[in-house]
């Protein structure tokens, strides 16, 4: 009986130290800090939002590059 009681006050503070231990060291890594710049930004901007910079940012990219290329002087 009394080896049964030592048992649970061992896994008691196991539990205890195991709390302690994750509270002071984190219990999930937090990645790189580009994750917490995207977390914020879902947060506050809807998807289709974000799908429409992205979509958008292509469009004039392409763009830029057609006239680019149909402006440019070739080389003599």
């Amino acid at each position: 009986m009394k080896n049964e009681m030592n048992g649970r006050q061992a896994r008691a503070q196991m539990d205890q130290a195991k709390a302690q231990s994750e509270k002071t060291f984190g219990g999930k890594s937090e990645g790189p800090r580009r994750y917490k710049l995207y977390d914020k930004i879902k947060e506050n901007v809807s998807l289709r939002t974000i799908d429409a910079i992205i979509i958008g940012t292509s469009v004039l990219i392409i763009a830029l590059l057609i006239i680019g290329i149909t402006t440019g002087t070739p080389p003599q």
